[in-house]
């Protein structure tokens, strides 16, 4: 694996607008493509000389690619080919409501089919047969597992970093029909769900699922500059569609056969570890890493846990590589 320029807290921001700056300009390219309902979906890719495996990452809730401008770019140095869509209604991909703080989507089925659309027509014909791996993080990791519960085929195997399978805040299904209900009669699912946020652009840093500060402020200065990146809270209908998603993917959870290997964070406050318990019950061969002191971002953790996550990322992404060797 190529040696990576691993960015600790004090050169982050001033690395960030410089060197990872022109690795945008000169070395990601921007597209996009139609869904299987027509929608418009935008995307990114990174492709190095002779790469040696695929990253296609599924981002969470409320991100979008200037999230993963240093992960993307430390995947790229490894030498690796990086992919990322973003989802429905987030980033520069249509699927928005009319207030562009708040995300909508009617069911996770649509996530798991724009993925698909853009496996096939983006990113498979452009990995030849290099080993493919999936990358998810949080929401983007409930769709992975729901899309790898239907596909078994596409991946050669997986990483979840806090992927949410069950929902730190649960409702009990009494609730969730009478809200569903609610929403339905009253035409409300694509307004904000009680107890979310609108973007109001304040700094909550100290609350968030961050613990680099520069890390967050890089951010927070995207979404001040773009209102593309100002989606902030849930509707009612992702709420519903969210419980609905964690809800059948333990159902199917027995039906992965992808290797997979699984980072959760001790200290999380969004994603309920309950679920981590269960899915790996159900799915005896993903392996579990915990970073104890780490809140949700694993990847924008304090410079110790980012070293160690990082370090066991691409641990893990290497075995990969060999295993898909071996097999061939």
């Amino acid at each position: 694996m190529n040696k990576i320029n691993f960015l600790g807290e004090d050169n982050f921001i001033e690395s960030m607008n410089t060197d990872n700056l022109e690795w945008q300009k000169t070395c990601t390219r921007q597209g996009s493509f139609r869904s299987f309902d027509g929608t418009l979906i935008n995307y990114y890719l990174a492709v190095p000389e002779n790469p040696r495996a695929v990253v296609t990452i599924l981002h969470g809730f409320c991100e979008f690619w200037a999230k993963y401008h240093e992960y993307a770019w430390y995947l790229y140095q490894a030498g690796y080919a990086v992919f990322l869509h973003e989802q429905r209604g987030h980033g520069y991909s249509e699927g928005k409501t009319g207030e562009p703080d708040v995300v909508y989507i009617d069911d996770y089925d649509t996530y798991v089919t724009d993925f698909r659309c853009f496996l096939d027509q983006v990113v498979i014909p452009s990995s030849q047969d290099l080993p493919k791996i999936l990358l998810a993080h949080s929401m983007g990791g409930a769709v992975a597992a729901l899309f790898l519960e239907k596909y078994q085929d596409y991946f050669d195997a997986a990483i979840l970093s806090s992927p949410m399978l069950k929902m730190k805040k649960s409702v009990s299904p009494v609730v969730r029909g009478a809200l569903s209900i609610y929403a339905t009669v009253f035409h409300k699912q694509k307004k904000i769900a009680p107890g979310q946020r609108r973007f109001d652009a304040v700094h909550v840093f100290e609350t968030s699922s961050t613990m680099s500060r520069p890390r967050y402020d890089y951010v927070f200065d995207k979404r001040m500059a773009d209102w593309h990146y100002q989606t902030y809270g849930a509707s009612i209908g992702w709420a519903l569609a969210s419980f609905k998603a964690t809800d059948r993917l333990m159902k199917g959870a027995h039906l992965i056969k992808t290797p997979m290997t699984i980072f959760t964070a001790g200290c999380d406050h969004l994603i309920d570890p309950e679920g981590y318990e269960i899915f790996g019950k159900l799915v005896p061969k993903a392996q579990f890493i915990t970073f104890e002191k780490s809140r949700h971002e694993i990847f924008n953790a304090d410079e110790d846990i980012r070293k160690e996550y990082f370090a066991a990322v691409f641990e893990k992404i290497e075995e990969y590589i060999i295993s898909k060797a071996r097999c061939n």
